[in-house]
């Protein structure tokens, strides 16, 4: 009896550490769902040679985002990631990105998949469900680009590289649709017709939506959902999954020239620049040696093909002869630096 006493006890000692560490764990992952972390959710389209159309990143400017992205330490999520963040607090990395694709091109496959996995990153693309065919005879073309076929979509998921979500089934405008509570449900029947694991994500087609869109896309089945709004997402409880906002990623060609360059009254430093491309917000940074690293900012500004002129304040107590100057030419977020040269 006296052994049998002392094992209740173990037992019972056992079981009230176990109840600790799980109740602990409940309230670190609480905290953790209710912290507001900001999430860029990078939103592409065309990745190719076309350097005339905003939705076409060249393939080397897409290489060269995703080696930016890696050295700058950032670690792709999925979809899922959110879902699981916002619901138990599931922890994300210390830098978190979600890369998205529109459309289902077939380029995604081409193009996008080897650089992904040469940088260990992760992406997600979403299928309007009726311009993917069952097979390579019966291909189709969006926007007169080719799209995946469901043999693609399936062997690429296997690699996991990539996951899958919905876009629409038709790629309407869903505001407008007569029907979109069924389109909405086609696209998510199509996704788990064709074993696509888990299709948490929905991307608007067009970025549109309104309450009973966002509704329709919860009763289908998703569980998350994004539009084309031009900024960074946020978690948090608070948070509404369902319309998750997007950093649009603009390709097309961009050059830039450094015209004229002068202090005025030994007060500001001025300079001329000319860009060559299509219209772009960007971020201006003047670079001065030796400064803290997040000073010499200014405020986004969009560009066009033309001259503007950009200023900055003198650096404090700053004395002859100059230290030697950078002009770095970033998006509009902060992400990529699209331009720079010593002045």
């Amino acid at each position: 009896m006296k052994h049998a006493g002392r094992y209740t006890v173990v037992a019972v000692g056992t079981l009230l550490v176990a109840f600790v560490c799980a109740a602990g764990l409940f309230a670190w992952r609480l905290r953790e769902a209710r912290q507001i972390r900001e999430v860029p959710v990078l939103m592409y389209h065309k990745i190719g040679a076309v350097t005339d159309n905003a939705w076409w990143v060249p393939t080397d400017v897409f290489e060269r985002q995703l080696r930016a992205l890696y050295f700058q330490g950032y670690a792709t999520i999925l979809p899922a990631d959110l879902v699981h963040h916002h619901k138990t607090g599931k922890r994300l990395p210390s830098k978190p990105v979600l890369i998205t694709f529109d459309d289902g091109y077939r380029d995604s496959l081409a193009t996008a998949e080897p650089l992904l996995k040469k940088y260990g990153f992760q992406a997600v693309v979403f299928l309007p469900t009726a311009f993917i065919a069952e097979t390579p005879e019966t291909r189709r073309s969006f926007e007169g680009q080719s799209c995946l076929i469901w043999p693609e979509v399936k062997a690429m998921q296997e690699r996991r590289t990539f996951v899958f979500g919905g876009h629409s089934h038709r790629h309407e405008n869903l505001i407008v649709a007569g029907d979109a509570e069924a389109d909405i449900r086609e696209c998510f029947d199509q996704l788990r017709r064709h074993a696509i694991r888990q299709p948490f994500a929905f991307c608007y087609p067009h970025g549109e939506y309104n309450a009973q869109t966002t509704a329709a896309v919860k009763r289908a089945g998703f569980q998350c959902a994004f539009g084309c709004e031009d900024r960074v997402a946020q978690t948090g409880r608070t948070n509404n999954l369902l319309e998750l906002p997007r950093v649009s990623v603009m390709g097309g060609r961009h050059d830039f020239r450094v015209s004229n360059q002068t202090w005025a009254k030994r007060t500001d430093f001025t300079l001329n620049v000319h860009h060559e491309g299509i219209p772009i917000e960007v971020s201006p940074r003047l670079v001065v040696s030796g400064a803290v690293a997040d000073q010499g900012w200014l405020p986004a500004v969009e560009v066009g093909n033309a001259n503007y002129e950009w200023r900055w304040p003198r650096p404090a107590a700053q004395s002859k002869p100059l230290p030697p100057l950078r002009l770095e030419i970033w998006d509009k977020h902060r992400l990529f630096l699209l331009w720079s040269e010593k002045l």
